[in-house]
């Protein structure tokens, strides 16, 4: 039922993009009689108008005919309708759904040319450097021969150091072809900027996101961090992950893998105690150890070697669950990542405070619009709309699937799936017809690549390792007798092309190993064969073995001792057992999508007190940055401010306390008298204070001689208060977000008790920036180097 409503809804939606298409369509002719310099002309006559207030959408139908047209003569490639329509979504601030090989990036050009006419920037988000250098490069013919400016937004050479000025001559093309990675580490390294020559982000203005879901959903929980500091290292690694192993499952601790908690029993507490040699585990001056042993107990059962992590070259390198991607120079924080190396027995990393850390969520909030296109992303079309409003097109593919979609093949266990999946591999090999092979770890991969070669098959293992090979490996799969084994996301957004000769022997053929955690990723690694109108077929093995079913399922059949004892061959000719390990897949799969997203609304909600945060924070900075007009900061001001909290919090009520105060924050030259001062008078004590500190800016002002260079201190030392703080208390939202749990009073419930805490960490911030800056003003040291250039020494 459901599934027909979505029919008959999109049908609806395509009707009214058929309307705008054929608008697009009425200026074929006339713009394919026009010569090159005419067609030209075109930009320059649309950004004309667009100055005279003609919204972007007046101009779309023609604008699109125009990008057709010299898409033809410059690249030989004429868009179809469809592609059309979908590029018509992607304007309008939707997602695409497009299946694979039907030409997304041909597609793109149209919208990120309208939107770039304006001269505000328009960008291509995908999800690695290779394919956002593959798309550059193909696309950067056609917007030069349209007169607007086209770069990758990164310079593509490991551990590059950009030169000054030039991330902002990047970011002023019209058109930059980008990752989503790169854009957001580039979003925060530019709100850390000192100064307006070092900003170099313009405001965010039209993006389009390649793998949409991929991205702003499955990639949604991995936040963006820039590390600062290393963290005092706690001692404690060793001695808790020796104790932990000493724990008995459902005696000492009970676990909840889905919702990944874990916790200590009574007996648990107790055995803490008398291990540790305490009295009450949950004392004050035992929270570093509750908060080691947390971690050494999560270490331990909530992340497995080979599926969340795997040790390469001696370090713990984390692994995507969902692509199967290797993140490298990624750790988890909070000590999390520290209590993994000590279960392991690997050398233990630094564990380092985080200076700015942003979501992919909120990072594209920061867009005045945004759109995205998929070829999965109609199944996560919900959490798309609630989280940012936009619905998903089923665009039509240009010509019908030929593909065939078999029914899933059932076995009790891994073994003997397993060896029919091998047989399979070996029957259509001796055809010659292509195969892929795709897993949902690179362990399996690498088993089945082995088990080819002993079988005198030659086979490519593509275990997302290096993407630039592995999409040239992935676009060879269509080759004659072709045996290729890849994990789920190998390749992902590169097209397979048949050899001469495959579509007689019916296509690719697809055969996945096991049901991935979502079905948008199963729908994926089924399009990969049958792009087109090529014929393909597809098929899932399962077993009740399965990681998803493991995980996730809940059924008698997994524990019956029957069930062992029938063999194979009498299982798979059993229509009964087949239909129900086909539920249990079924039900399984839903309870962890259901989960996933359940996992991504908490991630949301946590981050909701950060992100509010982070906007006030970076908002003051530009305010500062963009402020030349020393009467406008309000210096004085705040000073007295300072002051009389200072009096009430510090009791500045004698004349060693206040003497104290004022060489630790105005001056250390401060020689006056104080025995004359009414000290009991809080009114008397600020106004002292705050003449001192306007000594102080006067002192500054004549020490430095130069209006220009006077502002830019005061910029400095503002800057340096709100930037130590505000690094101080990301790092501490990050800490409470992962002891928020310990700190729970009964029914208190998490999220809330997070956020009321994390205002008050807040406005204790507020205070304290202005303390710093009250004290960096009147206690730093300035000096120039030898190139005339401000240097500032700040207090510790």
């Amino acid at each position: 039922m459901q599934q027909k409503m979505n029919k008959i809804i999109n049908s609806g939606r395509l009707k009214r993009l058929t309307k705008r298409l054929k608008q697009v369509n009425a200026y074929q002719e006339v713009f394919r009689q026009m010569d090159d310099e005419t067609l030209k002309a075109k930009t320059q006559i649309f950004q004309s108008r667009i100055k005279e207030g003609v919204p972007l959408t007046t101009l779309l139908p023609e604008a699109y005919a125009v990008v057709r047209e010299a898409s033809l003569r410059v690249l030989g490639m004429y868009p179809k309708d469809v592609q059309v329509l979908g590029a018509i979504v992607l304007h309008d601030g939707n997602i695409a759904e497009m299946q694979t090989g039907e030409g997304k990036t041909l597609t793109a050009t149209m919208p990120l040319y309208l939107n770039a006419l304006a001269g505000d920037g328009a960008y291509l988000i995908t999800t690695n450097d290779y394919l956002a250098r593959r798309d550059c490069e193909e696309t950067t013919p056609l917007f030069e021969w349209l007169g607007l400016s086209i770069t990758l937004g990164f310079v593509d050479e490991p551990d590059y150091e950009y030169a000054p000025g030039e991330k902002k001559a990047i970011y002023a093309h019209d058109v930059i072809y980008t990752t989503n990675g790169r854009l957001g580490f580039d979003y925060l390294i530019d709100n850390l900027a000192d100064g307006q020559d070092a900003k170099f982000l313009p405001p965010l203005n039209f993006g389009i996101i390649d793998e949409v879901d991929s991205i702003v959903l499955d990639a949604a929980q991995t936040p963006l961090v820039i590390s600062g500091a290393p963290r005092v290292q706690s001692n404690l690694f060793g001695i808790t992950k020796t104790f932990i192993e000493t724990l008995e499952k459902d005696v000492h601790f009970r676990i909840k893998k889905k919702e990944k908690a874990i916790w200590l029993t009574p007996k648990g507490i107790a055995a803490a105690n008398d291990y540790f040699g305490i009295n009450n585990l949950y004392e004050t001056p035992y929270f570093d150890l509750v908060r080691n042993i947390n971690l050494a107990l999560r270490a331990r059962h909530l992340f497995d070697a080979n599926l969340d992590y795997f040790i390469y070259n001696g370090e713990v390198v984390l692994i995507d669950r969902i692509t199967g991607r290797m993140l490298p120079g990624t750790k988890l924080q909070s000590g999390l990542h520290q209590s993994i190396e000590a279960k392991e027995g690997v050398e233990i990393s630094q564990d380092m405070s985080m200076m700015a850390t942003i979501t992919f969520q909120n990072l594209f909030r920061q867009f005045n619009d945004f759109s995205g296109m998929s070829a999965t992303s109609k199944l996560g079309e919900q959490e798309l709309l609630d989280l940012y409003t936009k619905i998903v097109v089923q665009i039509p593919t240009d010509k019908p699937i030929e593909r065939i979609d078999y029914e899933d093949r059932v076995f009790k266990d891994a073994t003997a799936k397993n060896a029919a999946i091998i047989e399979q591999v070996c029957a259509l090999h001796e055809t010659q017809r292509p195969v892929l092979l795709i897993t949902r770890t690179a362990e399996t991969a690498e088993y089945f690549s082995r088990a080819f070669f002993d079988r005198r098959i030659p086979n490519n293992l593509l275990i997302a390792q290096n993407v630039a090979k592995e999409a040239q490996m992935i676009a060879e799969a269509g080759q004659l007798g072709a045996v290729t084994v890849a994990t789920s996301m190998a390749g992902r957004g590169t097209d397979i092309k048949l050899a001469e000769g495959v579509k007689e022997l019916g296509g690719l053929a697809v055969i996945v190993s096991e049901h991935m955690e979502n079905s948008r990723v199963d729908r994926q690694l089924r399009g990969r064969s049958g792009r087109q109108g090529d014929p393909g077929t597809s098929q899932i093995y399962i077993s009740l073995d399965d990681y998803v079913v493991r995980r996730w399922g809940k059924s008698k059949l997994l524990d019956s001792k029957q069930l062992r004892r029938i063999d194979n061959e009498t299982i798979e000719s059993s229509h009964l057992f087949q239909q129900r390990v086909k539920h249990i897949v079924t039900r399984a799969q839903r309870v962890s999508e259901e989960q996933g997203v359940t996992i991504r609304e908490m991630a949301n909600e946590y981050e909701k007190s950060l992100s509010a945060q982070r906007e006030v924070v970076y908002e003051e900075r530009d305010r500062v940055l963009a402020q030349w007009d020393l009467e406008s900061m309000y210096l004085k001001e705040l000073a007295r401010d300072v002051f009389r909290r200072a009096y009430r919090m510090k009791r500045l009520t004698t004349v060693p306390k206040l003497r104290e105060y004022i060489y630790q924050y105005i001056s250390f030259q401060f020689t006056d008298d104080l025995t004359n001062i009414d000290l009991n008078n809080e009114k008397v004590v600020v106004e002292l204070l705050t003449t001192l500190f306007e000594k102080r800016l006067m002192s500054q002002e004549q020490a430095i001689e130069d209006d220009y260079m006077y502002i830019r201190f005061i910029q400095k030392a503002i800057l340096k208060a709100i930037d130590s703080h505000w690094i101080k208390q990301v790092d501490d939202l990050q800490q409470l977000r992962g002891s928020i749990n310990n700190r729970q009073n009964g029914q208190r419930n998490a999220i809330f008790e997070y956020h009321r805490v994390s205002l008050v960490y807040f406005e204790n911030m507020r205070e304290a920036v202005k303390a710093q800056i009250v004290n960096n003003i009147c206690q730093s040291v300035t000096t120039f180097d030898k190139k005339g250039k401000l240097v500032v020494h700040f207090p510790n």
